[in-house]
């Protein structure tokens, strides 16, 4: 299995913005996440928001692939991958900021 993870920062005058965000996709776009995620080679997707001393918060990002599915290949279906679902969030998760990469695996261990 391939995964990655990935984080950026919210400033603290929008994460009351992005939580709503968050709250509309939950709600109101799940079948168009489920839809893009399948298209474009993932299976799991975990999403957390860490809040920090300052009121900013790190917004935290985990996938897993499909077996088939590397990082390079998913970032490029990704950017290809275009829906009435992406053109709903991608103007609206963009506006937050983009990390500037995917993270860099150190550990990983299985039970």
């Amino acid at each position: 299995m391939t995964s990655t993870a990935w984080t950026f920062p919210i400033p603290a005058d929008r994460v009351q913005e992005f939580r709503d965000l968050l709250e509309e996709l939950n709600t109101e776009h799940m079948a168009g996440l489920d839809t893009r995620a399948r298209a474009v080679g993932y299976n799991r997707e975990r999403m957390w928001l860490q809040p920090t001393t300052d009121g900013s918060a790190e917004f935290i990002v985990y996938l897993e692939f499909d077996e088939d599915i590397d990082v390079p290949t998913f970032a490029e279906r990704l950017l290809a991958y275009e829906s009435e679902f992406t053109r709903w969030w991608t103007p609206r998760f963009e506006s937050f900021g983009l990390p500037p990469a995917f993270g860099e695996p150190l550990l990983s261990w299985d039970a």
